[in-house]
């Protein structure tokens, strides 16, 4: 949005991850409060961005924090001063400087906002109003402040930051507008917001999913434009909101993850084991070659960890659902850079926003039987978080982190099956979360794998 005198610059302050969001160390640890951080100024950013502001800066002292705001489209600015007031000082000369002619505060927990809620400010400067001003749900603090021109008002961020604007735009005779919003209203500092943080995002829970299965895929090889074949199937389908759910096998085979048996020369552990337990060498040797780490060799099985991080059976090497007898197929290099290919793709060519989840089968520890899981994820969070949040008995959950990305995998595998060929369904109904997430996000952490 640019006015007759120049652009509106947006700053959005943001602290050091380390010491972010401490209100919610109760029940969330300190890698988890950063990466809601950044899943929220990423989000405030991209709103800001899509409402037409001609540019936003990111004030942090972080690098992390400034590397994510490079990858949403905004200005780095490193931090040089301490405190809330003066980094937003640090902004206000950053945007004058590149002549802005107005100037947008925000801060960056604001996880409901949306481009319509910041265009409702910008729709009250349009009147020609200096001072906009949007207060928190108590109406103590700022929680949006626009200025014409930038250095309207002095900031007074801090208790009572909302009285103390509107007092200082009184004593310099600006006029000064209220501009009432549900979602900018909303901050996320304590457990109680993030538990009506994550009611909001689910609307109240799951009422109901459909699996809807994608049929008649056709064959995939190597080299194929896998996101043109799949938009093409889905695309009288498939909505905003829907969950994708793809077999990695496709997704392998468009990338080339293919390995011709005849050329591979088995080590001498591999042929060693392999007639040891009937098996074929050469298969043992691609195993053994994808392994990151072998976890335990017995019985003719090789469970190992991959390169990606997952501990599994055969480094997931597979020769079902592969054309030819001496062909085996590998993991995708990367299965969530696929998934978020795929997703971006949709996007563009289908205008839907869905998120993707790549899906493989693992066997699982003290159970028998395989099911899916989530091996790449785009779009979503993969976890749903319940810590924080009474059970029915009134009981608070300290332990409840549900895998939410395995659990659709799983789901939608109902309605694949393991010969039907369907290697990709829809999971409609299902309220997700949508915070920035990966498949690495299930991985155990070392230091809590307690059979490592």
């Amino acid at each position: 949005m640019t006015d007759a005198g120049g652009g509106v610059y947006a700053v959005v302050p943001v602290k050091d991850l380390r010491g972010t969001k401490s209100r919610l160390a109760p029940v969330l640890d300190p890698a988890a409060r950063a990466s809601l951080t950044l899943y929220m100024m990423g989000r405030v950013v991209s709103r800001v961005l899509e409402a037409g502001v001609d540019a936003v800066g990111v004030v942090s002292p972080d690098p992390i924090v400034l590397n994510e705001a490079i990858r949403r489209g905004a200005t780095p600015l490193v931090q040089k001063s301490r405190g809330l007031d003066p980094a937003l000082e640090e902004g206000r000369l950053w945007a004058t400087e590149n002549g802005a002619s107005a100037l947008l505060v925000l801060p960056a927990d604001l996880p409901l906002i949306e481009a319509e809620d910041v265009r409702a400010v910008l729709d009250e400067a349009a009147v020609g109003a200096p001072v906009i001003i949007s207060p928190d749900g108590a109406r103590s603090g700022t929680n949006a402040l626009l200025l014409r021109p930038p250095d309207a008002l002095p900031f007074l961020f801090g208790p009572d930051s909302f009285e103390s604007h509107l007092r200082a735009a009184r004593d310099r005779d600006a006029e000064a507008r209220i501009c009432e919003n549900l979602h900018i209203s909303f901050d996320l500092d304590t457990a109680g917001d993030l538990a009506k943080y994550r009611e909001e995002e689910t609307g109240g829970g799951v009422k109901g999913i459909e699996l809807i299965p994608v049929e008649g895929f056709p064959e995939v090889r190597p080299g194929d434009d896998l996101e043109t074949l799949v938009a093409g199937a889905v695309e009288d389908v498939l909505r905003s909101g829907d969950v994708l759910v793809v077999t990695h096998k496709i997704m392998s085979k468009a990338e080339g993850r293919l390995v011709d048996l005849r050329t591979v020369e088995p080590s001498a552990l591999a042929k060693e084991y392999a007639a040891r337990w009937g098996k074929d060498p050469r298969q043992i040797e691609v195993v053994l070659r994808e392994s990151r780490r072998v976890v335990r060799m017995d019985r003719g099985v090789v469970i190992s960890e991959t390169r990606h991080g997952f501990v599994c059976a055969n480094a997931g090497v597979d020769a079902s659902n592969v054309p030819g007898e001496d062909m085996v197929c590998l993991l995708p290099v990367d299965p969530d850079r696929s998934a978020a290919r795929l997703r971006e793709a949709l996007l563009e060519r289908l205008g839907v926003e869905a998120p993707v989840v790549v899906s493989d089968s693992f066997g699982r520890a003290w159970r028998f039987g395989i099911t899916d899981v989530a091996i790449g994820v785009s779009g979503m969070n993969p976890l749903a978080d319940y810590r924080g949040r009474n059970d029915p008995h009134g009981y608070p959950m300290e332990a409840s982190v549900l895998a939410v990305a395995d659990e659709l995998a799983a789901a939608a595998e109902l309605v694949m099956g393991k010969t039907d060929g369907v290697p990709i369904a829809i999971v409609r109904g299902y309220a997700y979360g949508r915070d920035a997430g990966t498949g690495q996000d299930l991985l155990m952490p070392p230091e809590r794998d307690m059979f490592r």
